[in-house]
């Protein structure tokens, strides 16, 4: 039963509201030349990461997830998704349905060197308009696997939030 005296928290939106000029200057660096300086920043940013965190937790649908971050310098750049039955890499849009047996996390972090070391950046970027930035897709064993997000310019390499948050 609900509580009543608790006040309601309203969840804070993903994306700040922009005016139409903010929103117009934005779109302003979804040009080719950054879309390819953006491939060209993920493509070289690729072989540096290095093994993060391994975590576990349940989404809100119930679903059991285990994702084990890849470093740049001090910070996530692309958070992977395994399988809670056997520790493989799943391909994005795939989830686990079941608790992970004990032995997987440690199973999914000894893996993740050479899982990096397999990763491959796909030609094509997308440019997000409300975080204004770059998604480069990329790839495990021929399967698109996670982003890697790039500044507007095409230039930097910026982190994953999510698994900023997630693993803290």
């Amino acid at each position: 039963m609900p509580n009543p005296d608790k006040e309601k928290e309203k969840p804070t939106p993903p994306h700040l509201k922009l005016s139409p000029e903010e929103r117009s200057a934005q779109r302003a660096f979804n040009t080719p030349d950054n879309a390819i300086k953006a491939l060209t920043s993920a493509r070289e940013s690729i072989r540096f990461l290095k093994p993060g965190k391994v975590w576990m937790k349940k989404s809100p649908r119930g679903e059991f997830e285990i994702k084990g971050s890849l470093m740049l310098e001090e910070f996530a750049a692309l958070a992977l998704h395994f399988s809670p039955e056997d520790g493989s890499v799943l391909p994005k849009g795939l989830h686990g349905l079941t608790e992970a047996r004990p032995e997987i996390p440690d199973l999914v972090q000894a893996q993740l060197h050479a899982v990096a070391a397999e990763l491959e950046v796909l030609d094509g970027a997308e440019f997000r308009e409300p975080e204004s930035c770059w998604a480069v897709p990329v790839a495990y064993r021929n399967r698109i696997v996670g982003h890697i997000k790039i500044s507007a310019d095409g230039n930097d390499v910026l982190a994953d939030k999510k698994a900023m948050e997630e693993d803290a």
